[in-house]
């Protein structure tokens, strides 16, 4: 299958005023549509680091890093990540005063989508990771941490992009709802088409991937895939 995103040789190096941390040192990997793809490692390996860069929240500081050929130095990053790359936290990070349709539908609304379009598609979406519409009204400090986090993968799909990026997504459930999000994802990638990135500590979620990388120091190896 054809890569949307490759890494050669990317190295990140984190400089303050009084040394330099080298976070990353000469990750090679690659992405393809249709697949999970999970990151492991302790905290501090470096993984997080490697998302951020997926995201276009920053650019190597070595190697490149391209998203179907495009070198992300030469990309509109700001455009990337509203277009083609979504990403999903553990905290959820939903507008906590705006309602569980007004959350999924704010990335079309910055895409100019005509309200009515926006609304029927934030539907569609919200009943794809099967939340009930007697949710589609409330704030979301009034459901689940697992109904949070369905709203926030409603809204990442909502963008529109082919790239779904995830930190620790089943840090704050329970086992239930962490089985909930780790098929939703699945389905995501192996229905939908999605390359779905996820970066995690937990056993089970590294289980259900297609592809597990393995981060130490900043080295990424193949664990398995």
């Amino acid at each position: 299958m054809e890569k949307i995103i490759e890494a050669v040789n990317v190295t990140y190096i984190y400089q303050t005023k009084y040394q330099k941390t080298k976070a990353l040192s000469e990750v090679n990997c690659s992405f393809e549509r249709g697949k999970v793809y999970a990151i492991t490692g302790k905290s501090g390996s470096g993984k997080s680091t490697f998302l951020s860069l997926l995201a276009g929240l920053d650019v190597p500081t070595e190697g490149t890093l391209t998203v179907e050929g495009e070198d992300m130095r030469k990309m509109n990053r700001d455009a990337y990540r509203l277009n083609r790359a979504s990403v999903i936290y553990q905290a959820f990070h939903l507008f906590p005063l705006l309602t569980v349709m007004e959350n999924v539908m704010f990335p079309m609304e910055l895409q100019h989508v005509p309200a009515k379009e926006a609304r029927a598609k934030a539907r569609e979406y919200l009943a794809k990771v099967g939340l009930p519409e007697t949710l589609y009204k409330k704030m979301p400090g009034m459901i689940s941490g697992g109904e949070q986090q369905r709203v926030a993968i409603a809204r990442a799909v909502a963008a529109g992009g082919e790239i779904l990026l995830a930190d620790e997504p089943t840090g704050n459930l329970d086992s239930q709802n962490e089985k909930v999000i780790v098929e939703l994802l699945c389905k995501l990638a192996h229905e939908d088409n999605y390359a779905v990135i996820v970066v995690t500590h937990n056993d089970a979620v590294a289980a259900a991937a297609d592809v597990v990388y393995g981060m130490t120091d900043g080295v990424l190896s193949v664990v398995r895939g």
